[in-house]
C-alpha cells in the first residue's frame, strides 16, 4: 500500500502541481480544498502526512491541525505551506514538521514530505485500517 499524502490546498492549479509530483513519485495522493473537506479526509484516508495552505475558504489550516491534534491523530506528520510568514508560535505549539512561505520549490515541498513519511511511525497507521474481529 502506497503512504497517504494529503494536500489540502485551495488553489486548483497548485493542488494539481503538487499532487501530480507527489504521485509521480509513488505515494497515494488526496486534495482537499476546505476544512471540511480535509476533516473527512483525514478520518478516511489516515495520510502520514499532511500538507496544509493556512488560508483556506471556510477557515484556516491552523483549525485543521490543531483538530488533527485533538483527535487522535497527533502522529501525522504536518508541513504548513502560506503566502504569508506563518505564526512560528502556533507552528511549535501544534509540532509542525515544517513550514514552506510560497512560492517555494517543488523540491523542497518534496524532500519534506520523503523525510516525514522516513520517520512516520506505522503501528497507528496499521492498527487503524486493521477491522476489529
Amino acid at each position: 500500500m502506497a503512504d497517504s499524502v494529503l494536500i489540502i490546498e485551495d488553489d486548483p492549479t497548485l493542488l494539481r502541481a503538487i499532487s501530480r509530483n507527489l504521485a509521480a513519485r509513488g505515494y497515494a495522493v488526496r486534495g482537499a480544498t476546505t476544512v471540511a473537506e480535509a476533516r473527512a479526509a483525514i478520518v478516511d484516508a489516515l495520510p502520514i502526512v499532511v500538507v496544509a495552505d493556512i488560508d483556506l475558504p471556510d477557515g484556516s489550516g491552523w483549525e485543521v491541525v490543531r483538530w488533527l491534534r485533538e483527535s487522535g491523530h497527533a502522529g501525522v506528520a504536518v508541513i504548513v505551506m502560506s503566502a504569508l510568514r506563518p505564526n512560528q508560535r502556533l507552528a511549535a505549539e501544534l509540532a509542525v514538521a515544517g513550514i514552506l512561505e510560497k512560492p517555494f520549490p517543488i523540491d523542497a515541498l518534496l524532500r519534506l514530505v520523503a523525510g516525514q513519511v522516513r520517520r512516520a511511525p506505522r503501528s497507528h497507521l496499521d492498527e487503524a485500517r486493521t477491522p476489529e474481529g
